[in-house]
């Protein structure tokens, strides 16, 4: 009888280490899948944002300027309004969007909203209309390129 009940709590004991494993390993799984999508989703909401944007205003496009331009894999793209989208009541404004130093060469250099000193993407046009974005700081893998660059924000 009382090697029974040793083997209930050797039992227990391997059945906990297999839940906080397993725990540990689902969350580090999650997390790692989590900045990705989100960069994603923002992606889609813009898309769909400026689509709305040029159907509500015909001929113009939601960005701060024709000068106002990031290189993104060797194109030159346009940066995107976004305090013309959030004005627009088409989106929220981005906890991406990054606030740098200087005039047009962020998404909030317009005037009527803010972007975020913690965040690390411009978001911008190419020459098809779709959405790219250019990661800066020095978190992000790659200067210049477009996608989910390692960091969130």
């Amino acid at each position: 009888m009382k090697l029974f009940k040793r083997w209930r709590y050797i039992l227990f004991i391997v059945v906990m280490l297999g839940l906080v494993f397993g725990g540990w390993f689902f969350a580090r799984q999650t997390i790692s899948d989590a900045y990705p999508k989100a960069w994603s989703d923002w992606r889609d909401k813009l898309q769909t944002a400026v689509s709305g944007y040029q159907n509500t205003s015909p001929g113009t496009l939601p960005i701060i300027g024709d000068n106002a331009t990031v290189n993104i894999s060797g194109e030159r793209c346009l940066i995107i309004d976004i305090c013309k989208l959030n004005s627009a009541k088409l989106i929220a404004l981005p906890d991406s969007c990054a606030k740098i130093d200087g005039a047009n060469n962020d998404n909030c250099d317009s005037g009527n909203c803010s972007c975020y000193n913690s965040a690390h993407y411009v978001w911008s046009l190419d020459s098809n209309g779709s959405i790219r974005s250019v990661c800066i700081g020095d978190k992000c893998r790659a200067a210049n390129a477009d996608g989910y660059q390692g960091v969130w924000p």
